[in-house]
């Protein structure tokens, strides 16, 4: 079975090497051919536009870091409702606009294409291990088709509902770990700067009730002053814009959130676009003058 696959970055490019390594053909495409050179190396086809791939193969899988990008690889010339067939299935595994992604599915409904949305929590290290989260929006039956494909790349696989859920709960999540780690680098400034060794209190968060996967991070990341990204400030803050639309769609308010996305704001302000969420700590350590690291 041929597998399509566009956007070879910084997950993508684990994702698709995952499904290669479970014997199928892949055939890819990217605004950058570099990216795909690996892949390339150990038989996958280059195809020229996201049109080309998918006149290829049934099953095509987008990874793309905006909603808007997602819509260009989509609608835009050369797009992939240009090449769609009937029987075709789209799975889109952006973190996406619930939104958007219902209205690609509708659009594609029509022409009996399958969309499902099916986006991703683990960060570079589970897209590279192939031990992701995945949750899946959309036809249940779908999913039952490419389920074998998302076991490449996933140890936990959800059908959460309709298509658009599975964004629904990728926003959740981000919405709730983004304001785990805004808090836990107040935290642990506080804390450092009131005199605790930010070591024992790591050892006492970690089993208390303060206990979270951000702070299960600290030891690798902040202590260690590495902030390497796993998840990018940038991307962060297109997820947690994200986040907050859904809300104000729904009526809900989010006045944390809100205070999450100043908090990113902040740190792209300083030039941490590029660097792992953990670096909004950076900006607070600056104005009080401590550093929350291990002793060298």
């Amino acid at each position: 079975m041929k597998i399509g696959f566009i956007g070879i970055g910084q997950m993508g490019r684990h994702m698709s090497q995952n499904i290669q390594a479970a014997g199928y053909e892949l055939v890819v495409n990217d605004v950058k051919k570099e990216t795909a050179a690996e892949l390339l190396a150990k038989g996958a086809v280059w195809a020229a536009s996201p049109k080309a791939v998918v006149e290829s193969c049934r099953i095509v899988i987008t990874c793309l870091p905006s909603t808007q990008i997602v819509e260009q690889v989509v609608y835009g010339k050369d797009g992939l409702k240009s090449g769609w067939k009937k029987g075709d299935v789209y799975i889109d595994m952006s973190t996406n606009s619930p939104v958007t992604v219902r209205r690609i599915a509708q659009d594609a409904g029509a022409m009996g294409v399958i969309v499902l949305d099916a986006p991703v929590s683990g960060g570079t290290k589970g897209a590279e291990k192939g031990t992701l989260t995945i949750m899946v929006g959309g036809d249940p039956d779908g999913l039952k088709k490419v389920k074998p494909v998302l076991e490449a790349m996933g140890k936990n696989i959800y059908h959460v509902g309709e298509v658009g859920c599975g964004n629904v709960a990728k926003l959740v999540n981000n919405l709730i770990a983004l304001a785990c780690n805004s808090i836990t680098a107040e935290g642990f400034v506080l804390g450092t700067k009131a005199g605790i060794n930010p070591v024992v209190l790591f050892e006492i968060l970690k089993v208390s009730t303060a206990n979270s996967w951000t702070v299960q991070q600290y030891p690798n990341t902040v202590f260690q002053g590495n902030f390497e990204p796993g998840f990018k400030v940038s991307l962060a803050y297109k997820d947690i814009g994200l986040a907050l639309a859904l809300g104000d769609n729904y009526g809900v308010p989010l006045p944390v959130g809100k205070a999450v996305k100043q908090d990113l704001e902040e740190a792209m302000a300083a030039g941490l676009s590029d660097k792992g969420v953990d670096s909004v700590i950076l900006n607070l350590e600056k104005a009080t003058g401590v550093q929350v690291r291990t002793s060298k």
